[in-house]
């Protein structure tokens, strides 16, 4: 099958195991469409991350600005400097709905009949690579924007103070570009933890609801594939030798986090359950044996973004587990 070997195992009835190569999968002729419209909006994906890692806020200028509401050179300082922050806030946001609609796509592709979703993915190795390279970005970008409170310092004092211009009938430029109802939505897609997880796991719902005829098993077994995919080859030492790269394993790592998460919003009774195609105990067994600096944004993640962790149906080993 090329660069996507099957590995038998115990459990290969109940849990599909596979080894895919992230680093290496090239698209086919059949998927080149779809490749090359997902490689637009991935290609863009390392710059949003390279501007959030040096966000470094306006926090200063905002301090003395609120420290000296007299002084309207200060308010003016502050102002010049939240507007273009601002500005580039609203490209991440922006992204994030190209990034939905490029998901829409590998799903649309990943799940299509007469295909059963493991054979999408034995076939479609470069959109499974696609797939994994969207979740990695999206963990990656949440966990930047968890620990960095001047996001949303910086977008309360713009709000606040585009209120005030309004109420006092002054207008800026910077309006024009993020209007009010920008500014809204803006302000929903910040105010999550994790608001690029978010996007995703609310994409993936209305991608199962608005298609009636698509049995739901088929996106959740595409999630629950790939978690396992993951999970073999993070704990198989001789699969973990074939990276090349040293970033694969946190690639593979936020993959796993990425599609547990998505599984555990769109199947009904979720990922922690006894049901669940995923091996929970295994996933977080894997993750809590690298070094903790590394996961602990993962296992944040499953903590605080999964939907049905604390269900009466999750067994307290796995609660136990992510204490």
């Amino acid at each position: 099958m090329g660069n996507l070997i099957k590995v038998l195992g115990k459990d290969l009835e109940n849990c599909p195991h596979f080894f895919l190569d992230f680093e290496n999968a090239q698209p086919t002729e059949a998927e080149t469409a779809v490749w090359n419209q997902v490689n637009a909006v991935l290609e863009v994906a390392h710059g949003i991350l390279a501007e959030l890692q040096s966000y470094n806020g306006a926090g200063q200028e905002i301090r003395e600005a609120i420290q000296n509401p007299c002084d309207l050179q200060l308010q003016e300082q502050a102002w010049n400097a939240v507007c273009p922050l601002v500005a580039k806030l609203k490209r991440f946001y922006e992204f994030s709905l190209r990034l939905e609609n490029a998901l829409r796509s590998l799903l649309e592709a990943l799940t299509s009949p007469p295909y059963a979703p493991m054979q999408h993915l034995e076939r479609e190795q470069a959109l499974a690579k696609q797939f994994a390279e969207i979740l990695h970005f999206t963990l990656s970008f949440d966990e930047l924007k968890m620990t960095n409170p001047a996001i949303q310092n910086d977008f309360s004092y713009y709000r606040r103070t585009l209120s005030r211009n309004r109420l006092n009938n002054l207008q800026h430029d910077a309006e024009n570009e993020v209007n009010n109802e920008m500014a809204n939505r803006m302000s929903l897609f910040y105010a999550e933890a994790t608001p690029m997880l978010k996007t995703l796991s609310n994409a993936t719902t209305k991608f199962v609801s608005e298609n009636k005829t698509l049995p739901i098993e088929d996106t959740t077994d595409c999630l629950s594939t790939m978690a396992c995919v993951c999970r073999v080859m993070l704990e198989t030492p001789e699969y973990r030798c074939r990276f090349t790269n040293t970033d694969t394993m946190l690639f593979c790592m936020r993959v796993m986090v990425g599609v547990i998460i998505l599984y555990d919003h769109v199947h009904p009774v979720g990922a922690f359950a006894k049901t669940s195609k995923i091996d929970m105990k295994g996933c977080i067994k894997v993750l809590k044996e690298q070094p903790s600096n590394s996961v602990e944004g993962l296992l944040n993640a499953l903590r605080y973004t999964t939907r049905h962790l604390n269900d009466d149906s999750t067994s307290k080993q796995i609660r136990a587990m992510l204490q």
